[in-house]
């Protein structure tokens, strides 16, 4: 079938096309809203600034397809083939998206808000600048596990958005924004977030195991539990941050802000914590062997119970903090 006949037949009436075989078509700037193409072959198809709002292309093959600026605004894509392609610039807003294949897709500045995209390859995606506010990669009932490994985030919009048991390892989120974002045990080991906004965000038990976080903004977020072992966090800002039984063994925290900040039964050891700021912070029984304080600020820090026996206080500002033993220091 070609773009003639099909053009023809829709503005007919007619929407279902399921298995058509429209390979290579050129359907460029259409209106094709609410077509059916469940399990149509478009792969190297021009679908260009077409608009395919609430079309329904599940289990359909657009691999390699050209979608720049398309609108699919609530289509249904479960189980669709869009490996390798190009939806630079296209509106997906509200679209099902589960347990699709997006690997190697080009989806710079793509409109994914409120997508579905439970089960998701994203794998080598380029999500650069992409919205994904209140985007859905939640892992469930182990039915539905997104994969963005090695995907590119840089600057992608992702407030709100629900990552619960995603693979985000090694993947490129500098400077993404991810307030109020759910990543509630998330692999994000070795993942770029350098300059990442993270304010309010729940990354309890999240594996960022070498992570690099230099310059984040992660003020008031929940970190109980995360890894963050040999991870980079500096100059980043932590403050009021919720950081109970955190593991940050070997982690760089040179000049970071953990004022006020919440790290009863933290593991610092062998952490640098040079000029940081930790003014009110709560480090009762935390692990602190090795941990190095040089001419950081422990003005009003509460060490109740902490075992500092090892731990480098060289030129650290220790005025009216709680020392482990009680007693109040100077």
């Amino acid at each position: 079938m070609d773009a003639k006949e099909l053009l023809s037949r829709y503005e007919k009436g007619e929407t279902k096309f399921i298995n058509a075989n429209l390979n290579n078509i050129n359907l460029f700037d259409a209106d094709l809203i609410g077509i059916n193409l469940n399990q149509a072959n478009l792969c190297n198809s021009i679908l260009t600034f077409s608009y395919l709002n609430q079309a329904l292309l599940n289990n359909a093959n657009l691999i390699r397809a050209n979608l720049r600026g398309v609108n699919l605004t609530q289509a249904q894509l479960q189980n669709a083939n869009l490996h390798d392609a190009d939806l630079h610039g296209a509106t997906l807003q509200g679209a099902d998206l589960r347990n699709a294949n997006l690997t190697l897709a080009y989806m710079l500045d793509a409109n994914l808000m409120g997508a579905d995209l439970r089960g998701a390859d994203l794998s080598n995606a380029n999500l650069t600048g992409a919205c994904l506010r209140g985007a859905n990669l939640r892992e469930e009932r182990r039915a539905y596990s997104a994969n963005l490994l090695g995907a590119n985030l840089h600057q992608a919009d992702l407030r709100g958005a629900n990552l619960t048991g995603a693979n985000l390892a090694k993947v490129n989120l500098s400077g993404a924004n991810l307030s109020e974002a759910m990543l509630r045990g998330v692999d994000l080991s070795e993942a770029n977030l350098n300059g990442a906004i993270l304010q309010n965000t729940t990354l309890t038990e999240t594996n960022l195991e070498g992570a690099h976080l230099n310059s984040a903004n992660l003020t008031n977020a929940r970190l109980t539990k995360a890894n963050l072992t040999e991870a980079e966090l500096i100059g980043a800002n932590l403050q009021g941050a919720t950081m109970p039984e955190a593991i940050l063994i070997k982690a760089k925290l040179n000049q970071a802000n953990l004022s006020f900040a919440k790290l009863s039964k933290v593991n610092f050891s062998r952490a640098n914590l040079r000029e940081a700021d930790l003014t009110e912070a709560e480090l009762v029984y935390a692990c602190l062997a090795m941990t190095d304080f040089t001419d950081a600020n422990l003005t009003k820090v509460n060490l109740l119970g902490a075992e500092i026996s090892t731990t480098n206080l060289t030129s650290a500002n220790l005025f009216e903090a709680i020392m482990p033993d009680g007693t109040i220091g100077y």
